[in-house]
């Protein structure tokens, strides 16, 4: 039997060679509280069911993989600016290309390399039943800011996280300190007053009014808009931990995600006239598809 040690070796391997940025390891079964009971039971996720739907699998990976023992949690680095040369911003993540299909064929190498040992897996990101900010924070690789993301020492903020539960028991990396201290500068920096007390409110929150509602934006989150056309990353943009530190060295982004240069210059003129094919062609295979055309174009009314 391979030492679980020499295994962890081979996956760190594997996810350099495929361009993560960093990887740490969680026993399965933490204790994962009654903070997401009680942002559900609040109401906080709007109308978006599914996450009640899935609340018994995020609370026990068990049922999303029999026998599984750890979870392997990932970074991968996505744009720090907005490539946007006009009006109407788009969060740093929505750049470019879906990062969905973009992880799942890095993922599915790591799970190749994992069976070799042994192993079974289900690999995720952002697409499954998994509570992968809980899991990053509980393998090491940040800890959860008061905008209720994983913020990193060295790194911020600006990163996909992908999971990987197997049934292979592999050493266990130990949660870090919070260090955001007495730093309010998310909650200020937000346009609609969204978080408090380290969670999100998406009843209030642009990405989820630019993104994932599927009803008319209320007047007074429509007044706080702005410029943001798809996301918001306002409370980013805020953080210090976003500031690259004099001397660190910059880590490298996929150019799959960087921003087509037809889309970084078009106009909101432009966007508001576009036709369904045109939206397909210019769209195709990025997050901002899924929205349709008839959101986009509402989006881009209220800038």
């Amino acid at each position: 039997m391979t030492a679980p040690h020499i295994i962890r070796h081979a996956a760190e391997y594997a996810a350099h060679l495929l361009g993560f940025s960093a990887l740490g390891i969680a026993p399965a079964h933490a204790d994962q509280g009654e903070r997401l009971q009680n942002w559900l039971a609040e109401g906080q996720h709007a109308d978006m069911e599914w996450m009640e739907r899935h609340l018994p699998a995020r609370l026990n990976p068990e049922l999303v993989l029999p026998g599984v023992r750890s979870v392997i949690m990932l970074t991968y680095e996505y744009p720090r600016h907005d490539s946007r040369c006009t009006s109407g911003a788009v969060a740093r993540y929505a750049q470019g290309e879906d990062y969905h299909k973009l992880l799942a064929a890095k993922l599915a190498d790591i799970d190749e390399t994992l069976s070799f040992y042994g192993g079974t897996q289900r690999c995720f990101s952002d697409s499954g039943p998994i509570s992968e900010r809980f899991f990053a924070a509980q393998a090491g690789l940040g800890w959860i800011g008061r905008n209720g993301l994983l913020i990193r020492q060295h790194g911020g903020s600006y990163c996909f996280l992908a999971s990987i539960l197997t049934t292979l028991e592999l050493p266990y990396d130990s949660p870090v300190t919070n260090r955001c201290g007495n730093c309010h500068r998310c909650e200020q920096a937000c346009p609609t007053a969204a978080l408090k007390n380290g969670s999100c409110d998406a009843r209030r929150c642009l990405s989820y009014w630019t993104i994932e509602a599927h009803q008319d934006m209320p007047d007074d989150i429509r007044a706080a808009q702005g410029n943001h056309l798809y996301g918001c990353d306002a409370c980013q943009e805020a953080c210090p931990w976003n500031t690259p530190r004099p001397g660190a060295p910059l880590r490298p982004i996929d150019p799959h995600l960087l921003m087509p240069a037809t889309f970084a210059a078009m106009s909101s003129e432009k966007l508001s006239q576009l036709s369904q094919q045109e939206f397909e062609q210019l769209f195709a295979g990025t997050p901002i598809r899924r929205i349709g055309l008839e959101h986009l174009t509402a989006n881009v009314r209220n800038l």
